[in-house]
Parts: C-alpha cells; structure tokens; sequence
C-alpha cells in the first residue's frame, strides 16, 4: 500500500514556517520602529524600538583599557514609556500570532508523516489550517498598530536613550524628529502577513496525499482428472488469477451475491 503525494502537498508548511519566522523576528527583535538624528548628514545616530523591547547602547572596556560601544535589547525599565491601548494591542496581537501559527504549523508539519493527513481527513485538516492561517494574517497585521501608538508619536524612552548615550562614547546633536520610521522588524511583519496569507490561500488550494486502495485479489481454480493408459488417474490444477478489486467493492459484491442466495432459497 503506497502513497501518492501531489507534487505541491507541502507548500502550505512551508509557507507557513516562513512566515513564523518572520513573525518572531519582527515581534521579538528590538528594531520594529525607529528614531534617526536630525541635523546631523555626516553619521546620524539612529535609536530604535520594539514591541517588547528597545536596542540600549554601553560601553565595556577591553583588556588593553580601550572602551567599546555595545549594542543590547533590553526591556523597557518601569515607568519609561506610557503603553497606551494601541501599544497593548500590538503587544496581544503579536503573542496571538506567535502562539496560533506555531501551532498550526507544528501540527501541520508533524501530519506529514501520519497516515490521517491523506484522503477526506487529511483534506479537513488542511482546511482547517488555512483558517487559521488567515486569522494569523489578521492578527500579523493588527501588530503594525505600533506605528500609531504613544511607542512612535509620545516615546518617552527617545529623551532617555539620547541623554544616556550623550554620557557614552555616541556624539550628536540630541536632536530627534517626534514621529518614527518603520524599521526592520515593522518590514519583517509586513512580510509576515503576505507569507501568512499565502500559506492561507495555499492550505484552501492544495490536495492532500491520496493513499491506494486496499485491494483483494481473486482467481479461479479449476482441477481436471484424467485417467492414464496403466489406470492411475493424474488431478491436474489449473489457477486463473483475476483483477485486484478494492476492499470495498468486494464487499458489495460478496453482500449481491448473498442477497441473490437468499432470494433463491426463498
């Protein structure tokens, strides 16, 4: 017994561990906005932000004495920032995202190796998926709310940060624009809810493997007697093998031919 899988059965998982990462890289990565100095075209400093998170800059001195600049994600301290409900959206809609789409695409990927991913059932799952992977297409993109939160327009972390860094071996002007730019991690979510959707649209579209038949093979057998010239007589068997016909076929056959029996003896 064989499985046929379609040459396209695992582009939905695929698609899908795709836009996971992405999904992690950009709520979990301290770059999803930015602040870039103003009035400073020579080598403007750039502070950037997350959802969870925001890049802290701090020196650390080498064994010759000569201090280094590092660069950190760190939380953001208490009473820094004021969250505001957009803010918290983001925050609960990048988790939902997270924990939803792992999961799915976990339990998709682990099917491909099980028996009950083929046929009706496998068709069901895949289904299945692709509602949830919509809904993480949705929820992905609800996460850009960060843009329009106190994260990007009332950042009290942007005074803080350029003060500290002031106090490091960082020289500028201080001076910040009052709005954010998308940085890396707000582009890597919009990718994220492109690779959701077609992960989505691929779950609806894809067939799952198909599983042949179990199938019963009959034959006729036919013993011819014949006698030979000294009296002995010689059986001779002779075996006509037919087509393999489906369990459930021979079934329905076997229950015509008792009901035709049944009918006769009546």
């Amino acid at each position: 017994m064989g499985c046929k899988p379609p040459p396209t059965f695992m582009l939905p998982g695929v698609l899908a561990i795709i836009a996971s990462i992405l999904c992690l890289f950009g709520g979990t990565w301290c770059k999803f906005i930015s602040f870039t100095e103003v009035n400073n075209s020579t080598d403007p400093v750039t502070l950037s932000y997350g959802i969870w998170n925001y890049l802290g800059y701090s020196t650390r001195n080498t064994i010759s004495g000569e201090q280094v600049m590092m660069e950190s994600c760190n939380y953001y301290p208490d009473n820094s920032v004021i969250i505001d409900t957009k803010w918290r959206s983001a925050r609960a809609f990048s988790a939902l995202t997270i924990i939803i789409g792992g999961l799915v695409t976990f339990c998709l990927v682990l099917s491909w190796c099980m028996r009950g991913f083929s046929g009706d059932r496998g068709k069901s799952l895949l289904r299945c998926a692709g509602m949830m992977y919509m809904l993480c297409c949705l929820f992905q993109g609800l996460t850009l709310l960060l843009m329009t939160s106190n994260a990007c327009y009332n950042n009290g972390m942007v005074e803080l940060s350029a003060t500290a860094s002031q106090n490091s071996l960082i020289n500028f002007s201080g001076e910040f624009p009052t709005t954010c730019t998308m940085a890396g991690g707000g582009k890597a979510t919009i990718a994220a809810v492109v690779m959701w959707f077609l992960a989505a649209l691929a779950s609806l579209k894809v067939e799952p493997p198909q599983l042949d038949p179990i199938t019963v093979e009959s034959h006729d057998v036919t013993y011819t007697k014949n006698q030979q010239a000294d009296g002995t007589q010689v059986v001779t068997e002779t075996v006509v093998k037919g087509t393999p016909v489906p369990v459930a076929a021979a079934n329905n056959n076997e229950t015509m031919e008792e009901g035709a029996a049944a009918d006769q003896a009546v």
